[in-house]
């Protein structure tokens, strides 16, 4: 078994074990024994069949990439003029949905 991701913050293994159960892949979920009574306990993720840990960080490390959409342009609303970021898919303003991106 080997270690893909590990953190001091419970909260942060959703996203990683959402991953990891799309892709198939198997895992164990171990707490981590804090150094410090007033440190709250961590999770580790352990690939279990060594043969998926390749697969296994690339599915973290997509999951740390930021979403493609935010990489599409700004935008102006057709209906308001409002200037939207690209992430967006309808106006805040007004809520007219966005054109096919240029």
């Amino acid at each position: 078994m080997k270690r893909v991701f590990s953190s001091n913050n419970v909260g942060d293994v959703g996203l990683p074990r959402n991953g990891l159960d799309e892709a198939g892949i198997a895992y164990e979920l171990r707490s981590q024994t804090p150094p410090y009574p007033l440190y709250g306990l961590g999770q580790e993720i352990w690939v279990v069949n060594g043969d998926d840990f390749l697969r296994a960080c690339e599915v973290r490390d997509n999951l740390a990439k930021p979403p493609a959409a935010s990489l599409l342009p700004s935008w102006t609303c057709p209906a308001c003029g409002e200037r939207l970021e690209g992430q967006f898919t309808s106006c805040w303003k007004c809520g007219a949905v966005r054109g096919e991106p240029a």
